[in-house]
């Protein structure tokens, strides 16, 4: 311990910070006040950070990282288990904690299977930053499930009335985005950001490499979430005999010829569903072209790859869905059949 030229009495400190040495300084007005502040650090770093300050921590880098959608779904869960966890030492963090919170979420919010996974996959990339940085020892929400049999939200695809008027409403205003989305199964902002050298009419296909997304009002393109994301669509016949080669830009720019900000593209599929009678949402038409994959008899690989789904479990539970609603209907029809007079 030195004494400095202001009075003070010095002693330094050094410890491991997230896997890097760190010298920490503790000055006194007597060697006593040092050595209780060395005494006191001690014992703080021997109970933990609190959950709180880890997920800030976390938060920090992690949310300058993260596309603007994935952004809006994780706030909500970050902010939800930094408040439950306030002011409570990670290391004092149970699994059986972090189920009964998440089983408390469910029940409380009425959580669906989707947000109760996102609640919990948050929760375990702060514990899984806690373990890298030396805060703990292990990973207590490695091994947490969400609550089996929660609601799943239901996919619903358009009605056949819907896909006769997107047929027949090409002419309305944004009729054609409705059309593309119907022949092309592609998500709302994979078409937005399509331009006409993705289409290539010699080879009858559709390259999908990007997305549009927004941060805050302001239109952004960045790649797939995954590499499944990038895929070659066939050019369907259908949809050919409505669109001419030769054009450039955007196949759907703003009036300026750029990317549409969000609430312009509401404008305009709203009006068009005003002009045309359509209910369906873009992801409606995006679920039937789905369905008309299954009446083709394309296997669940196949619709898969054309989807551009990550895993084939979410491929198949559209599949699953597709069959039920299938046997469904042969039995509906089945109620009047009578054998002939």
């Amino acid at each position: 311990m030195t004494r400095r030229p202001n009075g003070l009495w010095q002693q330094t400190l050094t410890v491991t910070i997230k896997n890097q040495k760190k010298t920490i300084y503790f000055y006194g007005r007597t060697k006593k006040e040092v050595l209780e502040k060395i005494a006191a650090y001690k014992a703080e770093r021997e109970a933990g950070l609190c959950f709180d300050v880890v997920a800030d921590e976390w938060w920090e880098p992690a949310s300058n990282l993260l596309a603007p959608n994935s952004l809006k779904n994780y706030t909500p869960a970050y902010c939800r288990a930094r408040e439950h966890w306030k002011g409570v030492r990670i290391r004092q963090i149970k699994p059986t904690d972090i189920s009964g919170f998440i089983r408390d979420f469910t029940v409380e919010r009425n959580a669906a299977d989707k947000t109760a996974r996102t609640q919990l996959m948050v929760i375990n990339l702060i514990c899984r930053y806690a373990v890298e940085s030396g805060y703990i020892d292990m990973n207590p929400a490695r091994d947490v499930s969400v609550p089996k049999g929660l609601a799943k939200k239901k996919r619903c695809m358009a009605s056949d009335e819907d896909i006769q008027r997107v047929k027949a409403s090409t002419g309305c205003t944004f009729g054609m985005f409705a059309y593309w989305a119907m022949y092309m199964g592609c998500r709302r902002n994979e078409l937005l950001a399509l331009t006409w050298d993705d289409v290539d009419f010699d080879a009858n296909m559709i390259r999908i490499n990007k997305s549009l997304c927004w941060d805050g009002s302001k239109p952004m393109i960045k790649e797939p979430k995954t590499s499944a994301g990038i895929r070659v669509l066939p050019l369907m016949s259908a949809l050919r005999s409505k669109i001419q080669p030769g054009r450039k830009g955007l196949v759907f720019p703003d009036e300026s010829g750029g990317y549409m900000t969000e609430g312009r593209y509401q404008a305009r599929y709203e009006k068009y569903q005003q002009e045309s009678g359509v209910k369906s949402t873009a992801h409606q038409l995006r679920h039937s072209y789905a369905s008309m994959l299954y009446e083709a008899g394309i296997e669940p690989k196949d619709m898969q790859e054309l989807l551009g789904h990550a895993q084939l479990s979410t491929t198949m539970d559209i599949y699953t869905d597709l069959r039920a609603q299938h046997k469904q209907q042969v039995r509906e029809k089945l109620l009047h059949v009578d054998f002939a007079d």
